[in-house]
């Protein structure tokens, strides 16, 4: 059996039960719209095709049409290079406008990088890292025409490729696995499997979830959640319990069928009262806790909402340990003194294990100093692939926490998720180099790698690559490069980098002596705290280099870099407090 599909972003469930059953006309009784973009790319021109995406597609088209969904071209999107995809997302948008469900359908490869989502077009060529945003088409471009749209729900649907379709062709960029995005508002996305998992092709024409999907859209009486629950049921069934579908959902206005009700009864019966599965469920979804969702699928771990409190507890442990933000929904992981570390491991250990949950449940260990607990779960998502929990395993080698120290172990960890494009990673691998720290010192293959970290826009990748340039260490010194990586880093606002290219403003190195910039720059790192920077622009204004003269401010400002032990602004201050009249 092929195995080639992962659900892009696989984010959690926010299950309102009440909120997502659904008819298929608008409160005031006239029929709603319904308009559906769908696309199966199979044909790939420069990476490996697929067997399966074009018949999907065929498939979910006709469902759809059945079901008064109006195509955009009429039909299924195949074999779409960019700019097809990009008209027809873009003349999508427009039909939704005015009121209308919007449903996109997508079969095909799929990728993250950097933490940004990707559909692949069929005449995608990807060489190097800055090929990537020219060639392949980011899925926030179709969630912002959706809503932009304005209207009350969205319906995205993704059968995608998981593994990386753009190996050996020139760019480590690319992620293992796939980014988690958050439903926006109004909006249900169904994945064809769990985060981090492989879906598959199966041995007909169809993939078992596009089968299980267009079988449930068809069947009446279903609301919004209970087709996707149908389809999660199925496919978990057809393939042995190795592929289960996952949702993300926002709360949704209205109510919305697919298929209508049967006998136009606007009513479902309802499960019976004595049932304790449901009882339990009933009770968990009252109480709203962790607690409630993990007592309910320990008591019933084959009951018949044991998906939909899985989906939940996944949510709340993305959550607790890295919360989706900004209108992309991409995740940016807490600081470890931030983590509700309670919160976080009793959600993470009571959903499946996949390598991000075990990653989460590692970090949210790691929180709370459990550092054995914290490299069990590392290593276990580590030897699935996961980069992230390579490098944290790396770190723990590192230092000696919860594991033997052992530099060479995490040199090996660190390369692991270096491999894979992983920036962080990059950047500790060539400090290992630059300090023979587990590796034979090697200054070049340091350069190498702070480069490739720095080519990715990554702030500390950038700033070590200065460094050696300014020091010529691994590379010819070249204080004009020292300027451009500080200029990078600096202005994404890495204080170290703002103070060194603010030196070299005042200094002249590798640029034009401008000391109002110097002085612009050296603000910049100092209202990050950055003590040098304090204490450099305390001089500025003790001398009037930049700024007008005054006293009272380099005071202050040598203060701040003091209270932080930097010893020359100390001598400065005292000296400064010595000449006042």
């Amino acid at each position: 059996m092929v195995m080639r599909r992962l659900a892009l972003i696989g984010s959690a469930l926010m299950v309102l039960a009440n909120v997502l059953a659904a008819p298929a006309a608008a409160d005031d009784g006239v029929e709603e719209r319904r308009v559906a973009l769908v696309i199966g790319n199979s044909g790939y021109q420069n990476v490996p095709p697929l067997a399966n995406p074009a018949n999907d597609a065929r498939l979910i088209a006709s469902t759809l049409t059945s079901l008064g969904f109006k195509l955009i071209g009429d039909g299924p999107l195949l074999d779409a290079d960019r700019p097809a995809m990009e008209k027809s997302i873009r003349e999508f948008g427009r039909a939704l406008q005015g009121g209308a469900v919007g449903l996109f359908y997508y079969s095909g490869h799929g990728i993250q990088v950097r933490g940004s989502n990707y559909l692949v077009p069929i005449s995608a060529a990807v060489s190097q890292d800055a090929d990537i945003k020219y060639e392949l088409l980011d899925l926030g471009f179709v969630l912002d025409e959706m809503a932009n749209a304005g209207n009350r729900l969205n319906i995205v649907i993704l059968d995608a490729c998981r593994n990386n379709p753009l190996g050996g062709h020139g760019t480590r960029a690319v992620s293992s696995g796939l980014g988690q995005m958050t439903a926006p508002a109004g909006t249900v996305i169904s994945y064809a499997t769990q985060p981090d998992n492989v879906a598959s092709d199966g041995t007909g024409p169809d993939s078992p979830y596009t089968a299980a999907l267009a079988a449930a859209l068809r069947k009446p009486g279903q609301d919004l959640f209970a087709t996707f629950n149908e389809v999660g049921l199925q496919v978990k069934q057809a393939t042995g319990g190795q592929q289960q579908p996952w949702l993300s959902v926002s709360p949704i206005e209205g109510q919305f069928y697919f298929a209508g009700l049967p006998g136009g009864t606007a009513a479902v019966a309802a499960a019976p009262a004595a049932d304790p599965d449901v009882e339990m469920w009933e009770a968990a979804k009252q109480g709203n806790r962790v607690s409630d969702y993990s007592d309910y699928v320990s008591r019933f771990p084959k009951g018949q909402f044991v998906a939909v409190a899985q989906h939940h507890l996944m949510d709340e442990c993305e959550t607790a340990v890295a919360p989706s933000e900004g209108a992309a929904g991409r995740s940016v992981e807490l600081p470890l003194g931030k983590i509700d570390v309670p919160r976080a491991v009793a959600a993470c250990r009571a959903i499946p294990q996949t390598s991000r949950s075990s990653y989460l449940l590692g970090r949210a260990q790691e929180a709370e100093n459990h550092f054995d607990e914290a490299a069990k779960s590392y290593a276990q998502a580590a030897d699935e692939g996961n980069a992230t929990a390579q490098a944290s395993l790396a770190a723990l080698y590192l230092d000696g926490r919860g594991v033997a120290q052992d530099a060479g172990e995490a040199v090996r960890w660190y390369r692991a998720a270096a491999d894979q494009g992983y920036a962080p990673a990059q950047v500790a691998l060539g400090q290992s180099y630059e300090l023979g720290s587990g590796a034979k010192k090697d200054e070049a293959e340091a350069v190498r790698w702070y480069r490739k970290a720095a080519e990715q826009g990554n702030a500390q990748g950038e700033v070590f690559l200065a460094r050696m340039y300014d020091m010529g260490r691994g590379v010819i010194k070249d204080d004009a490069e020292v300027v451009r990586w500080y200029r990078k880093a600096a202005e994404l606002g890495n204080a170290e980098a703002e103070y060194g290219l603010g030196y070299a403003y005042a200094n002249g190195q590798g640029i034009e002596t401008d000391d109002v910039l110097a002085v612009s720059w050296y603000r910049k790192a100092a209202e990050q705290g950055y003590p040098a920077a304090e204490r450099n622009l305390g001089w500025c204004y003790q001398y009037g280099r930049g700024v007008a003269r005054d006293a009272k401010e380099a005071a202050r400002w040598y203060r701040k870099a003091a209270e932080q032990g930097n010893k020359e602004a100390k001598d400065y201050l005292t000296a400064l407090s010595a000449s006042a009249p």
